[in-house]
C-alpha cells in the first residue's frame, strides 16, 4: 500500500518521539520486525498516522525486541567485569 508522504513524515515523528534512543542499536532483523510492524499499524488505520498511539508503537517495538532483546541489554554490567 501506498501511504501519502505527510502521513509517512507524521509516523516517523511519532516513532522519534515515542522511542528515542531505544530505536539506537537495533540489529538488522528487529529493524525489519518494527518496520513491518509499523507499516500494520498505517494499514489498520488507514494510512491515518495520526490516530496511531504511542502505545501502539510501543508494542510495534516490544514485539521487535521481545525475542533477541535490544542489543544494549547484553552489555549491561559488562563494563564493570572487564575492569
Amino acid at each position: 500500500m501506498e501511504y501519502d508522504q505527510n502521513q509517512l513524515e507524521i509516523l516517523m515523528h511519532k516513532v522519534a518521539l515515542t522511542l528515542g534512543s531505544n530505536l539506537e542499536g537495533l540489529l538488522f532483523q528487529q529493524k525489519n520486525i518494527l518496520e513491518n510492524h509499523l507499516n500494520n499499524l498505517m494499514t489498520d488505520h488507514n494510512g491515518q498516522a495520526d490516530s496511531i498511539t504511542p502505545d501502539e508503537i510501543i508494542g510495534a517495538y516490544e514485539i521487535a525486541t521481545i525475542h533477541n532483546g535490544h542489543p544494549s541489554y547484553f552489555l549491561c554490567g559488562w563494563e564493570e567485569k572487564i575492569n
